[in-house]
């Protein structure tokens, strides 16, 4: 969900969002060739140079913070990142892997800066260098939510999928605009192209599960396919059921209880939230880099179940079960 922390100016964020300005961060411009470091960096050549201060960047950051590592990596931006487009001659060559690391990591530290403007530059030129890598897509997606750039975000995103309509990543991408665009007709149709190629994905019937329950509460939605969009929806749920309950059953059943609290049934939400209060959290090695995290590594979504659970009890008025279930689960 996108933060509710409003994104910063266009002025905060630099003019050249590949390679921060130095102003921006009180840095001296980048060295010339002549100098010690340019020296150094002719002697160790472009790809030692790039992981020395990556390392040095990663450990600073640690240490320091973010605006000391940010300002340490600065440098090495300006001369790998502003010479992407200068004559071949004369351009700073670099591997691709550490280029994207790089812009990787620029990105994370624009996030860590509250400067999601300049990390969204940053996670775009890596979607674009790597239009097939997950990770590289799930960073957009984060990014993405804290930018706020909707309109420009859609236009990008589908001259992307144009040049590589192969890309699962760009296809689920596009998508995900759609669905919030309430474009329902065209979110279907992506994610049905996705499903046909990999059938084993959860996610996959988990969002047009959630698309068609968009459509069944959607104003443009005609009074009498309301209820089959909600069927549908159901279907779908069932189909991501049979692919995660056996490893997530804690997962499937806060989805489930989701939905129907979605549509208004409470009395068909609570069972399941409880089932999710009572069920174990995935383990770490089964939720690899989910959301989330629980400090095993897993992932537990035991408060949100018992948050919406307080919900339901206090718009019915049972204050008494509230409070317990406050207590119990949702107290520091």
């Amino acid at each position: 969900a996108p933060s509710d922390a409003a994104a910063p100016s266009d002025a905060a964020a630099p003019s050249d969002a590949a390679a921060p300005s130095d102003a921006s961060r009180g840095g001296a411009a980048a060295p010339a060739s002549g100098s010690g470091r340019g020296r150094l960096l002719k002697l160790l050549g472009a790809e030692v140079w790039v992981w020395l201060t990556t390392r040095l960047a990663h450990s600073t950051w640690a240490v320091h913070g973010a605006a000391a590592a940010y300002a340490q990596l600065q440098r090495t931006a300006d001369l790998f990142l502003r010479t992407a487009r200068s004559a071949p001659a004369t351009r700073l060559q670099l591997e691709p892997d550490q280029l994207a690391a790089l812009r990787g990591l620029l990105a994370k530290l624009c996030c860590a800066l509250d400067e999601p403007l300049a990390a969204y530059e940053h996670v775009r030129a890596l979607c674009a260098h790597a239009p097939r890598e997950p990770a590289s897509w799930a960073l957009f997606h984060c990014v993405a939510a804290r930018a706020r750039l909707k309109r420009p975000d859609e236009r990008w995103t589908l001259r992307l999928l144009l040049k590589h309509q192969d890309s699962p990543p760009i296809t689920l991408a596009v998508a995900h605009r759609c669905l919030m665009a309430r474009s329902f007709d065209m979110a279907v149709g992506e994610y049905h192209a996705l499903h046909a190629r990999r059938p084993s994905e959860p996610l996959l019937p988990l969002c047009l599960a959630a698309c068609k329950l968009q459509e069944s509460l959607s104003r443009k939605s005609k009074s009498a396919t309301r209820g089959h969009a909600a069927l549908v929806a159901a279907s779908w749920l069932s189909v991501y059921a049979q692919t995660r309950s056996a490893t997530h059953p804690q997962e499937v059943a806060y989805n489930f209880g989701r939905a129907y609290h979605h549509l208004g049934l409470t009395h068909l939400a609570v069972p399941y939230y409880i089932q999710a209060l009572l069920a174990p959290p995935a383990p770490a090695s089964a939720d690899a880099g989910a959301a989330g995290p629980t400090e095993e590594g897993g992932q537990d979504v035991s408060r949100e179940a018992a948050y919406n659970l307080v919900r339901i009890f206090r718009a019915s008025g049972n204050h008494d079960l509230a409070r317990e279930l406050t207590r119990a689960f949702l107290a520091m």
